[in-house]
């Protein structure tokens, strides 16, 4: 019995051992399947990081277009208010100011000038008598002074820049330069040129900018009237002299300093020249030749000229739009009898030139300035027989009566604008 029992005892703890095994066999196998599978995730994953690290991004990044902007601003230009005392007399109210002395407007002679340049950016004159200070005497030829309201009204109707070099600067004395100076300066958004009150401000050429283009304006006269401007006043006026050619090439190193000084600075440089030999319709002199080729070698963009009271062609002189003489806008010069043919009326008849600057940038950065769009045309310089009734008249605004035969005389006055026939520069735009 006993032995049967141990017996019994004996297979049970076999069976317990043999139990234990295979626990611990199942056991080790689930933890070496659990260590592989870790180990497969993990290698795995890692092989995955390291291919999206070595592969090359496929997708091709967009390319940045450029940004391509173009910008333009345009210009008109008018001639000389060159004031007779008509021309005050005929502006004069009648009324006298807080100052004691007589109010004038000339809002009526100018009243179609004001209607054709208001579409305009950049509108020029030429200031061609001094507005030296009531108070200095008006007066006329041959030193004239004029009174503040032709600055006034001009500018009241839209003129923004002004030429104040002209052969007639140096009329009333440097103390009436110093009034002009000021009058000028508090001219709000007008830009004044050619006479300044300091050589600090002479020398400091301003730099304006309109729809994005920065422009600068210098002015050059070819004289004073044989009216010398005083030793350290030469700042008073800026004289380009023409009375010699050692003289006129003497004074280059001046115009090339003042033109290397603000080239690089701005999009667009123009000058005002008032040069040329009065009333010589439709051609130009030696200095208006060598001065235009000299300035165009400096890269000076446009030249506006002034002075011969006629006027004269407009042209390109290589990549420069040369505006030789822009002639009177309003004056009580006379009809030169002397002529039989359409030429007796030249003082009377003033010219208009226009054009379009263009700027294109690409991402900001400037490649190219154009002119464009180049226009001349003619107004008429009307007045009475009693030298009343000023006005400036374009001649699609004439009739017989105002001017005798206004349509051939127009045509007659539009062949002086472009006679080498430059397809780039139309004539007759006004309406």
């Amino acid at each position: 019995m006993n032995d049967t029992i141990e017996l019994i005892e004996d297979m049970v703890k076999k069976k317990k051992k043999v139990s234990r095994r295979k626990t611990f066999i199942v056991v080790f196998i689930l933890l070496l399947m659990a260590v592989l599978i870790s180990l497969s995730i993990y290698f795995f994953i890692n092989r995955d990081k390291k291919e999206k690290e070595v592969t090359p991004v496929t997708v091709e990044e967009k390319k940045k277009e450029p940004v391509e902007e173009t910008t333009s601003f345009s210009f008109i230009g008018l001639g000389d208010a060159l004031l007779h005392p008509a021309v005050y007399q005929d502006a004069n109210t009648g009324k006298v100011g807080s100052d004691g002395y007589y109010i004038y407007d000339f809002h009526k002679m100018f009243s179609y000038v004001s209607d054709f340049i208001k579409p305009y950016d950049l509108k020029f004159y030429n200031q061609e008598t001094i507005i030296g200070g009531k108070s200095r005497g008006l007066s006329g030829y041959p030193c004239f002074n004029s009174p503040d309201e032709i600055g006034l009204n001009l500018v009241d109707i839209g003129f923004n820049i002004v030429n104040l070099a002209s052969n007639h600067t140096m009329d009333k004395g440097i103390n009436a330069i110093s009034y002009s100076t000021d009058f000028w300066q508090k001219q709000k958004g007008v830009l004044s040129i050619g006479s300044y009150k300091s050589k600090a401000q002479r020398d400091s050429i301003e730099i304006r900018e309109v729809n994005g283009i920065t422009y600068a304006v210098l002015s050059y006269t070819y004289g004073t009237n044989g009216i010398p401007v005083p030793s350290g006043y030469e700042y008073m006026v800026n004289v380009w002299p023409d009375d010699s050619r050692s003289a006129f090439e003497a004074y280059k190193p001046t115009v090339k300093r003042d033109v290397e000084s603000v080239r690089d600075k701005v999009d667009v440089l123009m000058v005002s020249m008032h040069w040329g030999t009065e009333y010589q319709l439709g051609a130009t002199n030696w200095y208006q030749q060598e001065a235009a080729k000299y300035l165009s070698s400096l890269g000076v963009d446009v030249i506006i000229g002034t002075h011969p009271h006629v006027v004269q062609p407009v042209e390109f002189v290589d990549d420069t739009l040369v505006i030789y003489s822009l002639g009177n806008m309003v004056s009580s010069q006379a009809i030169n009898y002397d002529y039989s043919s359409y030429k007796k009326y030249y003082r009377l008849v003033g010219g208009v030139a226009a054009f379009t600057v263009n700027k294109k940038t690409v991402d900001g950065e400037t490649k190219e300035i154009s002119i464009s769009d180049v226009k001349a045309d003619v107004v008429y310089n009307y007045y009475s027989s009693s030298r009343t009734n000023f006005k400036v008249y374009p001649f699609s605004k004439l009739n017989n009566n105002i001017l005798y035969n206004y349509k051939d005389v127009y045509e007659y006055y539009k062949k002086q604008l472009n006679p080498k026939g430059d397809s780039r520069i139309k004539v007759g735009f006004l309406e």
